[in-house]
C-alpha cells in the first residue's frame, strides 16, 4: 500500500465525528456481526491481531487532543496497547441464539468506546447452535467508512478454512505531517501552514472570479447554494410517528438473495441501491399506516462513497447527504426505484461531494460546543439513514472457521432508524438500528421492512436471519 495510508492527523471530516460525540445522542460507534460456521480457533485468532496490530497502525493508535486552540486531533500509538483488553471471548448471557448475540452487540454498542485506548473492540462468542459462534467487531467511524472497513477485514482473513494467508505487509504510520512538530501537538508552523493553505484557496477563488466574472460569480453561487442544503438545520421529523430520540438501541436483522435485488434492479433498469432505497420506503410506510398515518415522503441521510480503486482503508471517504424522499405507493415498485435513483444522482453528481472537505475543514475548528450545536440542529430530526456496503464477495475463513453471514448496524447519530445493507457472497444481510424510544415497537418496524423488501423485489418470503 501506498505511504499515507495512516496518516497521523486526523483529517477534518473524522475530526468533527469525533468532536460532536460530546453529545451522546451523536455517536458514531459501528458495529459488525458475523456468523461462523463453528468456534475460530482462539490462539490462532489472537496471534492474528496480534500481528496485524504491527502492520495496521490504527489498531495500537488513541485519539490525542489538540494543546491548543485551531489545533488537529493526532492518531498516537498507545503505550499501554493491550490485545487481550480489545480481544474477548464469551458465551451468551440470554438465548444461545442470533437474537442473543445481537443483544450482546446492542448493549456494548450503546456503551461507546474508550476514548482513551484504540478504538475497537473484537467479541467471539461460542456455544451458539450446532456449534456455531458469532464474533461483535465494535469500531469507532473516525478509524475507518463501510468499504475501508472491508478492505482491512480482508487483512484478517483467509481464503480457505486450513491455510492461512500472511499477515499484510502494510507500512507503518507516517511521522509527523509536514509543518508540524513533533510530539503529540502540532507546531505553530503547522497553524501557519493551514491557515497559508486557507487562504491560498481563497486567493484563487477571487482570482477566478476576476479573471473570468462570469464564470467565477456562477461558481460561487453555486457553492453557496450546495453548502446551504448541506447545513440547512432540520427542525423537526417529518415522521408523525418515529418521534424522540435517546441512547437506547435496538438491533434486528434479516437477509435477501442478492439476485432477487439485481433482478429487482435490472427490470426497473436501475442499480441495487435504487432497489434497496425503495425496500426502506416500503417498509417504513407499512410501519407509518401500521399505526394510522400515510405521509408522504421522509427525510434521509444517506452516505455517498468517495472511494476510488487505490484509496487506502483508512479513515472515511464518503459524503453524508440529507434530502427528503417520497414514500412511494405501493403500486409500481420499479417507478419507485427510477424515482428514488434520480434522487440519489442528483446529490452524487452534485457539488456536495467536492464541498464536503472544504466545509468539514472549516467547522472542525470551531469549538466544541457551536459544533456539536450546528450538527444536533442537522441531524436530530432525520428520520432515517440508509447505507449499502459491497460486503464479502467469497467464502471467507476467520482463523478456520467460515462466515456465514455478517450484518452490520450503522450509527444513528440522531436518526430515528438505521438500515444497512452488507452484501455477503449470495446474500444482502440487512440490520437495523432504531432507536427505542422513537421506534418502540421495533419488532413491528423489522417485520414491515421484511414486507418492504419482498415488495421491492417480488418475492413473497424472506428468509430468516442464520437460516442455511
Amino acid at each position: 500500500m501506498p505511504n499515507g495510508a495512516f496518516p497521523d492527523v486526523m483529517t477534518p471530516a473524522d475530526a468533527v465525528m469525533w468532536a460532536i460525540e460530546r453529545d451522546p445522542v451523536l455517536r458514531s460507534t459501528v458495529t459488525t456481526v458475523a456468523l461462523l460456521d463453528r468456534a475460530p480457533r482462539f490462539p490462532a485468532l489472537r496471534r492474528r491481531l496480534l500481528d496485524a496490530s504491527t502492520v495496521i497502525p490504527r489498531l495500537r493508535q488513541r485519539v490525542a487532543r489538540p494543546g491548543w486552540t485551531g489545533g488537529r486531533f493526532r492518531w498516537v500509538e498507545d503505550p499501554a496497547f493491550d490485545i487481550d483488553y480489545h480481544l474477548r471471548r464469551v458465551s451468551p448471557t440470554g438465548p444461545a441464539d442470533l437474537d442473543g448475540v445481537l443483544e450482546l452487540a446492542r448493549v456494548s454498542a450503546m456503551a461507546g468506546l474508550d476514548r482513551d485506548r484504540p478504538l475497537w473492540e473484537f467479541t467471539v462468542v461460542e456455544g451458539l447452535p450446532g456449534g456455531g459462534a458469532a464474533f461483535v467487531l465494535k469500531f469507532h467511524h473516525c478509524v475507518t467508512d463501510g468499504v475501508g472497513g472491508i478492505e482491512l477485514a480482508m487483512r484478517l482473513l483467509d481464503g480457505s478454512r486450513r491455510s492461512p494467508t500472511p499477515a499484510p505487509d502494510m507500512p507503518a504510520a507516517n511521522g509527523d505531517a509536514a509543518g508540524a512538530g513533533p510530539g503529540l501537538v502540532p507546531g505553530a508552523a503547522g497553524a501557519v501552514g493551514h491557515a497559508a493553505l486557507d487562504g491560498l484557496r481563497l486567493a484563487r477563488t477571487a482570482a477566478a472570479a476576476v479573471v473570468r466574472p462570469a464564470a467565477g460569480a456562477t461558481a460561487l453561487v453555486d457553492n453557496a447554494r450546495w453548502t446551504a442544503r448541506l447545513l440547512a438545520p432540520v427542525t423537526e421529523p417529518l415522521s408523525p410517528v418515529m418521534r424522540g430520540r435517546s441512547t437506547v438501541w435496538r438491533f434486528d436483522a434479516f437477509d435477501v438473495e442478492m439476485t432477487d435485488m439485481k433482478a429487482a434492479a435490472a427490470a426497473a433498469g436501475g442499480s441495487v441501491n435504487d432497489v434497496f432505497l425503495t425496500a426502506v420506503t416500503a417498509g417504513l410506510r407499512r410501519y407509518h399506516r401500521s399505526h394510522g398515518h400515510d405521509p408522504d415522503s421522509l427525510r434521509m441521510t444517506l452516505p455517498i462513497s468517495l472511494r476510488r480503486p487505490g484509496d487506502p482503508p483508512g479513515g472515511n471517504r464518503f459524503t453524508p447527504v440529507r434530502f427528503v424522499v417520497p414514500l412511494g405507493t405501493g403500486h409500481d415498485p420499479g417507478a419507485q426505484a427510477r424515482r428514488i435513483g434520480s434522487l440519489v444522482r442528483e446529490w452524487r453528481d452534485g457539488r456536495a461531494p467536492a464541498l464536503t472537505d472544504r466545509l468539514a475543514a472549516v467547522l472542525c475548528r470551531l469549538p466544541d460546543d457551536a459544533l456539536t450545536d450546528l450538527f444536533g440542529r442537522m441531524l436530530k430530526n432525520v428520520d432515517f439513514v440508509a447505507t449499502n456496503v459491497p460486503g464479502l464477495p467469497v467464502p471467507m475463513y476467520l482463523a478456520g472457521a467460515e462466515l456465514v453471514r455478517q450484518y452490520a448496524f450503522a450509527p444513528l447519530t440522531g436518526a430515528a432508524v438505521n438500515v444497512a445493507l452488507l452484501s455477503h457472497t449470495r446474500w444482502a444481510c440487512i440490520g437495523v438500528n432504531a432507536d427505542a424510544v422513537a421506534v418502540p415497537d421495533h419488532g413491528l418496524l423489522t417485520a414491515c421492512l421484511r414486507d418492504g423488501f419482498a415488495e421491492a423485489v417480488g418475492v413473497p418470503h424472506l428468509r430468516h436471519p442464520g437460516a442455511a
